[in-house]
């Protein structure tokens, strides 16, 4: 299968590797160091004690690529304008576009999310229900160099997708057979929402707190103070998926030891942090349903806070320089 990862970030990266080595034509679109790390030396995934690398086509310049089976995409929801940009040389009528990111995502059937998670509709209007995939994403992985990856959880690679339209249905189950023979699990599912909520649970209640307190996801998880709090964030988001009609409990496995979430591996690279899909959508729709969410809202307001500190301080050693 030609397959794009558009992204070539950790996450990313495991997974075109890990894609490529199955026998597939991965391509991925990237810039910068990356860009010129993967073309020069390929890209290199530590798994546990194995070493996985191959050579992939890389580019910056998605047009060079051609049209593809299916793409990943593995940049962030607020990164989703500037994909829909450059991403129509890669699409043919059949082309699903797996769209990884955490929290809500763009094409959530709720009201008024739209202008928060697609401002301008270029997304639907570039990629379309019929071509969109959602997608779940549990992979933990930490970028060490350019073209470097370490995955600290080898045992635990899993891509959950589901159509967004009834009529790519087979295309999806295509793709699903594919991530399995690469080694990425990709259970069936009935209905892909009760698995995004399940996801946001964990991010809201475990990576966020990582992101505020800045240790490792474990650490907040065992934490005294935090991991309760934690808690009682989960069962907030648990109540607002059953008003959205789904099987959502607040239950959350232990995160992998020595992680630090991808939320605060961005804030320490200087990169935005994904707050739209992770907290604003979610409020929205507890407020919909009419469900109070202060243990949630305080964790909203505490992250918004930080990172306009945080973007305040880049600024201001910018100007500086």
């Amino acid at each position: 299968m030609r397959i794009c990862v558009f992204g070539a970030g950790a996450v990313g990266g495991n997974l075109a590797v890990r894609l490529a080595l199955a026998g597939n034509e991965v391509s991925l679109v990237a810039r910068g160091a990356a860009l010129a790390a993967i073309n020069s030396d390929g890209l290199q995934v530590l798994a546990g004690d194995d070493v996985l690398e191959a050579r992939l086509s890389a580019s910056d310049d998605p047009a060079s690529l051609g049209a593809q089976d299916a793409v990943i995409v593995a940049a962030k929801a607020h990164q989703l304008p500037a994909f829909a940009a450059t991403a129509a040389p890669l699409l043919h009528r059949d082309t699903l576009v797996v769209f990884a990111q955490n929290g809500i995502p763009w094409w959530y059937p709720a009201a008024g999310l739209q202008p928060l998670l697609d401002p301008d509709g270029a997304v639907e209007h570039v990629v379309g229900r019929e071509r969109s995939t959602g997608a779940v994403i549990y992979s933990a992985n930490a970028k060490l160099a350019p073209n470097i990856i370490r995955n600290t959880s080898p045992q635990r690679n899993r891509l959950t997708i589901g159509a967004v339209d009834p009529g790519s249905q087979a295309r999806v189950a295509q793709l699903r057979r594919v991530l399995r023979a690469a080694g990425i699990e990709s259970p069936d599912t009935d209905d892909l929402r009760a698995a995004i909520w399940q996801k946001l649970i964990g991010n809201a209640s475990v990576s966020v707190l990582s992101f505020l307190d800045e240790r490792t996801s474990r650490e907040v998880f065992d934490d005294a103070w935090l991991g309760p709090a934690g808690a009682a964030i989960a069962e907030e988001l648990a109540a607002v998926a059953r008003a959205e009609g789904l099987a959502v409990d607040a239950a959350r496995a232990a995160p992998a030891p020595g992680h630090f979430s991808s939320m605060l591996q961005d804030s320490r690279a200087g990169r935005p942090i994904e707050a739209a899909a992770l907290l604003t959508a979610p409020q929205m729709i507890a407020r919909q349903h009419g469900i109070a969410t202060p243990c949630f809202d305080l964790l909203c307001g505490l992250a918004y806070g930080k990172a306009a500190r945080l973007q305040a301080r880049a600024r201001a050693t910018a100007d500086l320089g």
